[in-house]
């Protein structure tokens, strides 16, 4: 057998579209026309003509995430309702 491979390729082919799907950003669920697109990091084009980078992640140029990954991001009232666990548990130690 070889030595593997170090040079890994991208074979994800980027839709002309995407929709940003970034909880709680400001532009999620607007659709943009894609410039150009990479492994992690996709440039579309804003309605102004102006180009933008966003995190691939954060469209679904792969596909919806799961929610899981979605409902990870903290509301205010989750950190507040956290930061009290934490001082009460504080107060008991």
């Amino acid at each position: 057998m070889g030595k593997p491979s170090q040079t890994q390729y991208y074979n994800h082919p980027t839709p002309p579209q995407v929709r940003v799907t970034r909880r709680h950003h400001p532009l999620e669920g607007l659709l943009f026309d894609v410039v150009t697109g990479g492994p992690t990091q996709i440039v579309v084009r804003h309605g102004d003509g102006t180009a933008m980078r966003l995190p691939r992640a954060w469209t679904d140029a792969d596909g919806l995430p799961p929610s899981s990954v979605a409902d990870r991001i903290f509301s205010v009232d989750a950190l507040r309702e956290l930061i009290e666990r934490v001082d009460a548990l504080v107060r008991r130690a």
